[in-house]
Order: C-alpha cells, then sequence, then structure tokens
C-alpha cells in the first residue's frame, strides 16, 4: 500500500512530527510505502529521507498516485486533496485546542481519527459522523525508549519538555525549592534533541504532557503532567488508565500550573510505583497495535463505499479553500494564521503608511538642518581664526546628523517591517493555494 501522510512540519521533533515518523518507521517495517508532504522541512526530512522514506514539500514531487492520503492539519491535506480527488482519505485530529487540526467534512474523507477523548469529541462537534470515527492512542517505539535503571528513593535530576514557556519559571523554581537539578529541552527553550530515548535514561522527574509525557512513562521516569496550559498532576498507577484516555493531554490540565501544585508532585515521587506505571504503557502503548489500527482503518476507507461525484468533491474542496484561504472575511484561515505564527490581527497598513510619513517628515526637518548648517559653515571662512564658533557648528553638525541617521534608520526598519508583512503574506498564500490553483487565478486575472 502506498500512504501519502500529510504534515505542517517535517523538521524538528515536535508531537505530530514524531507521529509521522513513527507512523512511518512502522508502516514501512510492514512493507508498506511512504510519502510524507509537508510544507516545512529540516533535519527530520533528512533522517527519513535516509530511512528510506520519500519526503517533499512540494505536492508535485509526489509522482506516484497514492492509495491512500492520510491528512494531519488542514492545509497541507487540502493540498492532497487537491492533487489527488479520487483517492480516499482519512484525516487524524492530534489537538482538541488548534484549529488546524480541527477537521472539516469532506467526501474524499471516510474515516476520521482521534488519538484521545477530547480529540473524539471536538471531531463529533465539528459533524464527524461516530460510527466513522476512531480512537487511536499515541504509542512509543519501545525498541527505541528502552527501560531506564531503577529510579532513586528520591529525585536528584528532572526535565522539562515543552513548547512553550509561560509556565517554565514556576518549574524551575519548584525543582530548586525540591533540591531537584532541571534541564530543559523543547521549542521553548531554544534546545533540541535527536536522541531523547537516550536523555531520557539521565532523568527521575520529567515535566510533560501527551507524547512526550506517554515516552517518559514508558522508559520509567516518573511524570509530572503539565505545561503552560494547565496542571493535572503526577502520573501514577491510580489514574494511568484513565489518563491514557485523555493522552495526557489538554483534556487533564485543569489546575494552574503552579509552584505550590509543581511542589506537591514532586513530593509524591514514588520509584516503586512509577515503574508499575512504566510496565502499563510498555504493555498498552507498543507500536505494532499503532501501525495495525492505522492499517485497519485505511483499509475500511479504501473499502467503503461511496456514491459521491466528482462535482461533489470539487465542491468540497472548494469549500476548504475559502475557509483556510486568505481571504478578507476572517474565517478559519485567520485562526490558523494565529496559531502559526502568534499573529493577534493583520498589521494595519494604514497605521505603517502614518508611520512612515511621520519619519519622512523627521528625515526632511534634519535635512533641512543641515542646508541651514552648511550656509553657516559656508560663513565662517573669514572667521577661520575664531576656533570657538568653528567648535560650535563642528558640534551643532555631528549632532544634527547624528538625528538623520536615527531618521533613516527607523524608515529603514519600518519599510523592513512591511516588506516582511507582504512575504509572509505572499508566502502563507503560496503555502495554502495549490500551485494549478495560483495559476489559474494569475491567468484569470491577466485576462480580466
Amino acid at each position: 500500500m502506498r500512504v501519502l501522510i500529510t504534515n505542517l512540519f517535517a523538521s524538528q521533533n515536535s508531537g505530530t512530527e514524531a507521529v509521522v515518523e513513527l507512523l512511518a518507521d512502522g508502516l514501512r517495517g510492514a512493507g508498506h510505502q511512504t510519502m510524507v508532504l509537508a510544507p516545512t522541512l529540516g533535519d527530520m526530512a533528512d533522517r527519513m529521507r535516509r530511512r528510506g522514506h520519500h519526503v517533499v514539500d512540494r505536492i508535485a514531487e509526489i509522482v506516484e498516485k497514492p492509495d491512500i492520503i492520510h491528512g494531519q492539519h488542514l492545509t497541507p491535506c487540502l493540498t492532497a486533496l487537491a492533487r489527488f480527488p479520487d483517492v480516499p482519505a482519512v484525516f487524524s485530529c492530534h489537538s482538541a485546542f488548534f484549529e488546524v487540526e480541527a477537521p472539516m467534512l469532506h467526501p474524499q474523507i471516510r474515516r476520521w481519527i482521534a488519538v484521545d477523548e477530547a480529540c473524539k469529541a471536538k471531531c463529533l462537534s465539528r459533524g464527524v459522523p461516530a460510527d466513522k470515527l476512531d480512537l487511536i492512542y499515541n504509542a512509543v517505539d519501545l525498541q527505541r525508549f528502552k527501560p531506564r535503571l531503577p529510579l532513586p528513593s528520591r529525585p536528584a535530576r528532572g526535565l522539562l519538555l515543552t513548547k512553550n514557556f509561560e509556565h517554565q519559571q514556576a518549574v524551575r523554581e519548584a525543582c530548586s525549592k525540591s533540591n531537584v537539578h532541571l534541564d530543559e529541552l523543547g521549542p521553548a527553550t531554544g534546545r533540541f534533541s535527536h536522541q531523547l530515548e537516550k536523555d531520557l535514561l539521565e532523568y527521575d522527574i520529567v515535566f510533560a504532557t501527551a507524547r512526550m509525557a506517554i515516552e517518559a512513562a514508558a522508559v520509567g521516569c516518573s511524570v509530572a503532567v503539565c505545561d503552560a496550559r494547565g496542571f493535572a498532576g503526577l502520573l501514577d498507577t491510580a489514574n494511568m488508565k484513565a489518563w491514557r484516555q485523555m493522552n495526557l493531554g489538554v483534556g487533564l490540565l485543569t489546575k494552574p500550573t503552579t509552584v505550590t501544585n509543581l511542589m506537591e508532585a514532586i513530593s509524591r515521587f514514588d520509584a516503586g510505583d512509577a515503574a508499575k506505571v512504566s510496565a502499563y504503557f510498555r504493555e498498552v502503548a507498543d507500536i505494532s497495535h499503532f501501525v495495525d489500527e492505522h492499517l485497519r482503518v485505511y483499509n475500511q476507507s479504501i473499502e467503503a463505499d461511496t456514491d459521491t461525484t466528482a462535482d461533489e468533491r470539487s465542491l468540497a474542496t472548494a469549500c476548504w479553500i475559502e475557509e483556510i484561504g486568505v481571504s478578507l472575511p476572517p474565517r478559519r484561515w485567520a485562526a490558523i494564521v494565529k496559531e502559526m505564527h502568534g499573529w493577534q490581527t493583520s498589521p494595519d497598513q494604514a497605521a505603517l503608511v502614518e508611520l512612515l510619513r511621520s519619519n519622512t517628515k523627521t528625515l526632511e526637518s534634519n535635512i533641512a538642518a543641515l542646508t541651514e548648517l552648511g550656509k553657516q559653515v559656508g560663513s565662517i571662512g573669514p572667521e577661520i581664526g575664531k576656533i570657538g564658533p568653528i567648535l560650535d557648528v563642528s558640534i551643532s553638525l555631528n549632532s544634527a546628523a547624528e538625528d538623520n541617521r536615527a531618521a533613516l534608520h527607523r524608515i529603514d526598519k519600518e519599510l523592513s517591517s512591511l516588506s516582511s508583512f507582504v512575504s509572509e503574506t505572499k508566502r502563507l498564500y503560496n503555502g495554502m493555494i495549490p500551485l494549478l490553483m495560483r495559476k489559474m487565478f494569475l491567468r484569470a486575472r491577466r485576462r480580466g
């Protein structure tokens, strides 16, 4: 079977990226062919290519027609659906929080996958039929994440794994007060690791959520489930089954991540209990079951009876473009841009122009001052023997020149900001609208 997986990134080691890598390796190990389409590529893409995966950032580089599209993230999924309109698809929802993960109905998508109960509820709320929705929990490559040595009686070393930073100081303070040496990894820290399976062997307690928390638990670390969105508590044998159903994720984060809550979790550290938690996750989260479940869903999608027409599929694709293609109405694309780039609102071009006008007036004023100083310099020839006035003029000239350079710098900075905004908008447009459609739009505009 040829499987085309879409994802926003194949660059670092975020949650969905790790799932893509794990699933692709599992599928390839089971004898299937994998292709990955991700607009942003990096080290992860290189690693996967070395292992035989076809990883690209442009749909034109997918030459062989896939048997199934496994869509993750709306924008690259749309590209795949538009390119292969007669190929059945499944769509995975990995987050109940982000709009770019929330499913949209499309006749090509015959089944949906949720990774936890919160994502399942999200899918149902968006109109996904319950009988076409499967719950497949995240898995761990147990050959990669091997058990660590027994934990000490008290935690000495802690590891914060995070992509957000708002809770970092609280974790640092709690660890400091609990005599736990803390290290940090993840996008929010600027430090990344491609060998997390080895790193985890060195730590007694890990602060993380979702997939990273599951991996830490499988290795045998004690895990405090928390991030900037909230705090759940210490993972233990009493809550491990219920928390797995929530993917150790956002649905559990009902308390604030405070120093007090964190210290209470650290104080409950229990080496024996953590070992039992590890044994549980190593039993239920093995990759083999994970791959088998995905293959079952793929086959159901391929074999499903469907009477949809080409026109219905084209209309659904067009509706997706209306929602996530950049437009003046603030549809779903606006939420996706905010999630990906952190923009609260689009830059106000009128305000930028007004700022440029203001800076231009300042520059004109400085030029006038320099002109006046030039006249003064021209008039001091007869007074060349009088050093004092010359020094005064020199000082004034230098001061005006500094003002002028500062004004030029401000204008250059604002022009750069405007250019950056235009470039970002163009990049977003190019990333969301398939090349074929962009060419069609361009030809139509030229004819008009």
